[in-house]
């Protein structure tokens, strides 16, 4: 169906297939995040933009929260 680009200031991992920047596709049944460049990639579940599962599955590192080193004295 429509390929949407995702606007520069939400933050989105890129595909760990590819490195490409995901779209939003819409289908019959919602819309869905997927890699643009190929059907074998990771895509979310049809619904509401989910982003967040995108990057989840996405992530090449776990985030561990802001750690912040302090140098004892």
């Amino acid at each position: 169906m429509s390929e949407f680009s995702i606007q520069p200031n939400i933050p989105c991992e890129p595909c760990k297939e590819c490195g490409a920047r995901p779209v939003i596709e819409q289908t019959r049944k919602g819309f869905v995040v997927k890699c643009p460049t190929s059907k074998k990639h990771f895509s979310t579940e049809p619904g509401m933009v989910n982003v967040e599962e995108w990057n989840r599955y996405n992530q090449t590192t776990p985030v561990i929260g802001n750690q912040i080193k302090i140098k004892a004295s």
